[in-house]
């Protein structure tokens, strides 16, 4: 699946849906940001003990938040396979126990892309885009271990990375528009891209959803799924 189609497919599934999308991306930045604004709210007039208290505790908060994350990405998949998406989909590694794994995986890699960024920009945005996968992998296997789950990301990317930094590069245009429309684009952009950064994960990783599978039924029996997961996915 080539750049144009992978957008092409991102339009047409949020399609009747962008304002719900939207609400769904918005809630994951509201969410994220609950640490930081209790540590702000508590900043003004407290001693220096206090400060490094709430500071870490605003830290511990926003790293114990990371696998909310997965939330977004499920509700894009879940529509992008014509079901509805779901708010609750933002405390799933919590309810089905994968958040830790989740959490080390994306964790250790913001480590690795923080360094790289101090040292220099360019091993920063690789590294980046190296993890860049993670929270897509556990849409395959909910029981990926966090150093499976980084290698995946890896495999995926191996090749793939000037492609994936050339697409997040095409969305520049409607950047350009945000202040233009007072951030109201915004409503569709960030659906937009969301959707659109999922495609690239299907084509990428082989991944096959149900909407791509042909089922074929001889006397009411299935028999046979086309374009189905090869073997090496199962594992």
């Amino acid at each position: 699946m080539k750049r144009v189609e992978m957008k092409e497919k991102a339009k047409d599934i949020i399609k009747g849906k962008v304002f719900f999308s939207f609400i769904i991306v918005f809630l994951y930045g509201v969410i994220m940001s609950i640490p930081e604004a209790l540590f702000s709210a508590t900043r003004a007039g407290e001693n220096n003990g206090v400060l490094i208290a709430f500071s870490t505790i605003s830290l511990i908060g926003t790293i114990f938040l990371l696998p909310i994350r997965y939330g977004v990405v499920l509700y894009f998949h879940d529509i992008s396979n014509g079901r509805d998406g779901k708010v609750e989909g933002f405390f799933a590694p919590y309810k089905e126990k994968f958040w830790q794994e989740m959490l080390k995986a994306r964790l250790l890699a913001n480590i690795y892309i923080a360094l790289g960024t101090i040292c220099l920009i360019v091993p920063g945005i690789y590294l980046a885009l190296k993890y860049s996968q993670i929270e897509y992998c556990f849409l395959e296997n909910k029981q990926m271990k966090y150093k499976e789950a980084m290698n995946k990301s890896a495999e995926i990317m191996k090749n793939n990375k000037m492609e994936r930094f050339v697409l997040g590069l095409s969305f520049i245009g409607w950047y350009l528009l945000i202040p233009l429309t007072l951030g109201f684009i915004l409503i569709y952009l960030l659906p937009y891209i969301e959707a659109t950064t999922l495609q690239f994960y299907y084509a990428k990783s082989g991944f096959s959803s149900p909407s791509d599978q042909e089922v074929i039924f001889v006397d009411s029996a299935e028999v046979e799924i086309k374009d189905a997961p090869n073997e090496d996915f199962w594992k």
